[in-house]
């Protein structure tokens, strides 16, 4: 393990806040374009001359690539001042999306996806980590909310934007915007951050000890099952609204913008809580999320009630990543970034799943048995933190 003197901030300064929200950038860019392709796929795949299908892969692959090498690449770059690594993962956004804008064939594409998921990896390892040590410890959770925000903000405004200006230009020219993005992000981190020596990180032979510890396993095992519940029934929310709640095919978008602004309430309104009590925090979460989704099928086509239950969704899951950031660095306070990378694989590996078992389910047994699976599987996890909780495993 590389372990250095900790930098333990006072106080928190303008610039301090600043330098957390160029992290926070970084997020939303990478957020941004992991997922813009789903609104391009059309005109991605009518460009390349390859199938819908095939355009798909460079969503999943990418996030499958971010999870699964992120406990690889984070152990490789263990000695690197973190400043640097971020700027170096910055410059490879960069270049992986103005190569993406550039590809004149799918494979030069694919390329390009995969060089910026292997990026997004090590992203989503270093940044909360980051964010925590440009802050007074009493503000670390808000400034794990900030980075988190990243998320949110990027899914009800970077991902329909990205999808704007490929429609009213073309898809290269999204790609070209996001380059860009990236490389003011890069500026703002070298202006503001300062040197970040590394801290409490490990090499990957010593990942297998990080899982001997019994809290950091309960938030993977609580990660990992509530993320399939989420995926497997909010990938197909869109047949089930149509279908079971009657809601007309041109209000689904609205509505589901509607829940990407309620997510980032509850990601702000975690970061609140989660400071206070983050073990009740979590469980809340978990409840409201199962609680929600249940509401939603018994309600059937009374819309207002639908509408609601579907925001209440929005808030409950969005404030879980944060809380469940949370609690993996207080689960592995000596090694932080080998932790996240563990959860990030947990997670990653999770939006898989949700989505395989939900389709399976889907076309088994129909809509709402998407939504009876997300809701036993966030109960579960509920069951499983609020065990822990009474045994007095879970850090407060």
């Amino acid at each position: 393990m590389t372990t250095t003197s900790v930098d333990v901030r006072a106080s928190t300064s303008i610039r301090d806040w600043l330098a957390v929200v160029a992290v926070g950038l970084g997020v939303f860019a990478f957020t941004t374009t992991e997922m813009v392709p789903i609104g391009l796929l059309t005109t991605m795949s009518g460009d390349l001359g390859v199938s819908e299908g095939s355009t798909g892969l460079t969503v999943t692959l990418y996030g499958a690539i971010a999870g699964l090498f992120a406990p690889v690449l984070t152990s490789a770059t263990r000695r690197l001042d973190r400043r640097t690594l971020l700027l170096v993962v910055l410059a490879v956004f960069v270049v992986g999306n103005a190569m993406t804008a550039l590809s004149a064939t799918y494979g030069l594409l694919m390329f390009s996806r995969l060089l910026t998921g292997f990026a997004h990896g090590v992203m989503w390892s270093i940044s909360a980590s980051i964010a925590v040590r440009l802050v007074a410890p009493e503000a670390s959770v808000r400034a794990t909310a900030v980075v988190f925000s990243g998320i949110s903000v990027a899914s009800v405004i970077g991902v329909p934007l990205g999808t704007f200006i490929g429609e009213v230009a073309d898809w290269r020219t999204a790609f070209w915007v996001i380059a860009a993005l990236g490389a003011v992000t890069a500026v703002a981190a070298a202006v503001l951050l300062p040197p970040l020596a590394p801290q409490g990180v490990v090499n990957l032979r010593e990942l297998p000890r990080l899982l001997r510890v019994r809290n950091l396993r309960v938030a993977l095992l609580v990660t990992a099952v509530v993320v399939i519940g989420h995926f497997a029934a909010y990938t197909y929310v869109t047949p089930f609204l149509e279908r079971n709640t009657g809601v007309e095919t041109r209000w689904i978008s609205g509505l589901l913008l509607l829940y990407g602004v309620a997510g980032i309430v509850g990601n702000f309104a975690a970061g609140a809580a989660a400071a206070r009590a983050l073990r009740g925090t979590i469980i809340a979460c978990l409840v409201g999320l199962g609680g929600s989704v249940a509401l939603l099928v018994v309600v059937g086509t009374w819309h207002p009630g639908a509408i609601a239950l579907l925001l209440l969704w929005g808030v409950a899951y969005t404030a879980l990543p944060v809380a469940l950031q949370t609690l993996v660095f207080r689960s592995a306070p000596e090694a932080p970034e080998a932790a996240t990378s563990l959860y990030i694989l947990a997670f990653n590996v999770s939006i898989s799943l949700g989505a395989l078992f939900g389709g399976i389910a889907i076309d088994n047994a129909g809509p709402t048995a998407v939504m009876v699976l997300g809701v036993v599987l966030s109960l579960v996890a509920a069951a499983v933190m609020a065990l822990r909780h009474q045994r007095g495993e879970v850090p407060r």
